[in-house]
């Protein structure tokens, strides 16, 4: 992948903060609005369609804010936007090729004076070759396609691809352009097809579909010209972090950057035009991207949503009223629960914005409710307890967790939960009682271990704190909390050398968490270092603070 490696070597690159993924609409919306998704309001991959009463392809109806390149588009800028989710049907102001596009849909082009150029430009996958295909399936005569469709959706996502990519270069080749957007969904949707431990044939599809797509971006990068700033991302990568790379005018050659978020996206790329953050944009610029201090600021009435569309459909009520009356359509009792499981999917989705963005007191309410209509959804209420935990609601948690752990009596994962449940209300012998019960029952587990610290710092036991979170080491030495609680151990025993290498190590595995860089701070401090004290506690504070999706 040289064309990758180009801009890391050349660039920045680091991990960008989110959440295990919900969905790629609802991610891909917060990096181009720089808001939260309950503030931008793409909740899901479908939406309501009001003209069958089921659902549809996510479309503009439930984008909420603005994207940049709208915002930017208003300030004269001459901006163009290829494949985003959400923005069909195309529209002004800046140049649009919607997520419509590559599937012949109409209303996929704005201006409408470009279809005749771009139009013909869509690729079917009847066009592939077998040849072609080889290159990705190198075995593909031993599948047997009359059962086994991969393949033919493999040519569909394939073909989806190159049709974005021809839109693409039409666009830059044009050259009178500020900001271009292209946004390919091959990489999700091949793993969701070929996901690891797939069946042998099709083992290299992944790894082919990653250098189909690194010609793309050196195809991109030589029509955007060698002073274009470059900023490619990746929503959410198998380990549920985003990942960051950019190179440029004024970026450092293969450095990394840290404590990025995807809503830092939109305010980085207005800064690159002098702009400080549109209102409503919850994060700020990546200053290893754009260190200047912006002069200008965007009209506010261009960061105005649209008016929001109205709710419920009209065809759903008429649905409603004819069953109400005794009337029964299969088909349109299918599109009713196929728009009712959309809907759960859009408050869960929610739910589970708000968790990440540490409001889980108003996560709770759309919760419950969905657990009360679905209670044997054991994720549902698993995320429930989770938020009344993390509301203080520790009681209504201790009765849902005692109530899965009946569900469930064998989990290895029971002592800790009532641990945790009993360090929350004050009880810590309770807790070591719990931890050393599970200890017993399924043998030394890190998690555990790093538990049973976690109760003796709370009590001020170092020692045996240090000890534990030791053995935790031991067990699994991948898990931040548990460097993070030796360094604080550590430290409370003045053993300040030991607490600083700690901390290093927990830093080294969780970079963008503040704690342990304040616990190396305080160390370094106590060991007289103060210039090197004052960094880790400049680092803490450009990390810290919760991030929305």
């Amino acid at each position: 992948m040289p064309a990758t490696a180009g801009i890391v070597e050349n660039g920045v690159m680091g991990e960008l903060a989110s959440v295990p993924v919900l969905c790629s609409a609802l991610l891909w919306s917060t990096a181009a609005t720089g808001q939260g998704a309950d503030r931008h309001g793409v909740l899901d991959s479908f939406e309501p369609d009001p003209r069958t009463g089921g659902v549809r392809p996510v479309t503009r109806a439930s984008l909420r804010a603005v994207p940049v390149w709208d915002i930017l588009a208003h300030e004269g800028l001459c901006c163009q936007t290829v494949g985003w989710p959400a923005t069909h049907p195309a529209g002004p102001p800046a140049i649009s090729v919607s997520d419509g596009f590559a599937h012949g849909v109409p209303h996929s082009i704005y201006p409408e004076t470009l279809e005749s150029t771009l139009g013909p430009l869509r690729f079917r996958p009847q066009e592939w070759t077998g040849d072609d295909l080889r290159l990705f399936v190198p075995g593909f005569e031993r599948i047997d396609q009359d059962n086994d469709t991969r393949l033919a959706r493999l040519a569909g996502i394939l073909a989806e691809a190159a049709g974005i990519h021809a839109a693409a270069t039409t666009l830059l080749e044009r050259g009178d352009w500020d900001f271009t957007a292209v946004r390919f969904p091959t990489l999700a949707q091949a793993r969701e097809i070929f996901p690891a431990g797939t069946d042998e044939v099709y083992r290299d599809v992944v790894s082919g579909i990653h250098r189909y797509l690194d010609l793309f971006l050196a195809r991109l990068r030589h029509l955007a010209g060698p002073d274009a700033m470059v900023i490619l991302v990746s929503e959410c990568s198998p380990r549920a972090r985003g990942i960051l790379c950019a190179a440029g005018k004024g970026i450092a050659a293969d450095e990394l950057t840290f404590g990025a978020s995807l809503t830092d996206l939109a305010p980085t790329i207005l800064g690159l035009f002098d702009f400080a953050p549109a209102p409503g944009m919850a994060g700020t610029a990546i200053r290893d991207i754009c260190p200047g201090v912006p002069a200008r600021r965007v009209n506010a009435a261009n960061c105005v949503p649209p008016p929001a569309p109205v709710t419920p459909p009209e065809i759903e009520r008429d649905l409603r009223e004819l069953a109400e009356l005794g009337y029964r359509d299969r088909i349109a009792a299918d599109l009713l629960a196929e728009a009712e499981q959309g809907r759960k999917r859009r408050e869960f989705n929610l739910a589970r914005v708000l968790l990440a963005q540490a409001r889980a007191a108003e996560a709770v309410t759309p919760l419950e409710k969905l657990a009360a209509e679905e209670p044997g959804n054991c994720e549902l209420r698993l995320y429930l307890g989770h938020a009344y935990f993390q509301s203080g609601r520790v009681a209504e948690c201790r009765r849902l967790c005692e109530a899965l752990l009946a569900d469930w009596p064998d989990s290895p994962l029971g002592p800790l939960a009532r641990a945790h449940l009993a360090m929350a209300e004050g009880k810590y012998r309770e807790a070591r009682a719990h931890l050393e019960e599970g200890r017993e029952a399924y043998g030394v587990m890190a998690a555990l271990d790093a538990a049973i610290g976690e109760v003796y710092l709370h009590i001020g036991n170092w020692r045996d704190a240090a000890e534990a979170f030791r053995s935790a080491i031991a067990g699994d030495s991948t898990i931040p909390a548990a460097h993070q609680g030796l360094a604080q151990a550590l430290f409370e025993q003045q053993l300040y050398q030991e607490s600083a290498e700690a901390a290093l190590d927990a830093i080294g595995l969780r970079y963008d968490a503040p704690a342990p860089h304040r616990i190396l701070g305080r160390s370094l401090r106590a060991l007289g270092r103060e210039e090197a004290a004052e960094a880790a506690f400049a680092t803490a504070q450009r990390v810290s603070g919760p991030r929305a999706v």
